[in-house]
């Protein structure tokens, strides 16, 4: 990691910054999930790096990045990412998205196909719902997740650490590390700036990608959030679709099932 480079790129009113592994290798780029960073990805980042080029960028307000000042939607995060690939002159490049960052990961390849190589979904937020907006149960529900992220930055980044450690036995303290530093990080603002038209219109979303894709699912009963019958209606409907089921992980695959999830991309991104 300490050969890594980052910088920042201004893209719509707000400095995203990023961690470059760098050298003359296929780019993927990763977008993380919400409230966490780009160095959220680091066993990742550290497993692709000797064969890909892996860009991780901070999405506006989280991170090493600017406040998302001007809105937090889902438009400024396909356009703050295509901003990343177009500054960093990223061609034909891989994009591997976990939830928030799937969601992100999808669009960016629905608006430029000819961008993307290849497209990686790490449980996007696709629920059994085509509501143009959250609902209110939804709504109620980030506003706990506030009040809660309000009560986890009064903690030392000791506490969050020990706390992660505790409530997420399965994660190494590869993955606690950076996650615990990200709670700390992201801007509470966010919550009032847009979130609630990050929405979740995967029915209409998910027949427009027609790259090569991987959707990577873990167990509902855990915690993740694309079911089988999602899944399976995913791989009906595209022709280049392929699915990558990871027993005994919830939302955060990589983080409970770390080896077979990492084991699916590099084969994914190998023969794509």
């Amino acid at each position: 990691m300490s050969q890594w480079s980052d910088g920042e790129i201004l893209a719509h009113g707000v400095n995203l910054h990023y961690y470059r592994t760098g050298g003359a290798h296929p780019p993927v780029l990763l977008l993380h999930g919400f409230t966490d960073s780009g160095l959220c990805w680091t066993p990742v980042a550290q497993a692709l790096a000797s064969d890909y080029d892996v860009i991780m960028f901070d999405a506006r307000g989280h991170g090493r990045s600017g406040a998302a000042a001007n809105g937090f939607t889902t438009e400024l995060l396909v356009a703050d990412a295509l901003a990343v690939i177009q500054e960093l002159k990223l061609e034909q490049v891989a994009l591997l998205g976990h939830s928030m960052g799937a969601h992100t990961a999808a669009h960016v390849t629905k608006k430029h196909p000819e961008l993307v190589r290849a497209l990686l979904l790490e449980d996007p937020p696709w629920r059994g719902t085509q509501l143009p907006e959250l609902t209110q149960d939804d709504i109620n529900g980030l506003k706990q997740w506030e009040s809660h992220l309000r009560i986890v930055q009064q903690q030392s980044l000791a506490e969050r650490i020990e706390d992660a450690s505790e409530y997420n036995p399965r994660w190494s303290q590869a993955e606690i590390q950076p996650w615990a530093e990200a709670q700390g990080q992201f801007r509470l603002e966010v919550f009032s700036q847009g979130l609630a038209r990050v929405t979740q219109e995967w029915q209409v979303l998910m027949p427009q990608l027609s790259n090569p894709t991987l959707l990577i699912t873990g167990d509902p009963d855990r915690g993740a959030i694309v079911t089988s019958e999602i899944a399976q209606q995913a791989l009906a409907t595209w022709d280049n679709g392929t699915l990558a089921h990871i027993d005994g992980a919830g939302h955060s695959i990589r983080r409970d099932q770390y080896e077979p999830f990492i084991t699916a991309v590099r084969q994914f991104l190998k023969e794509k």
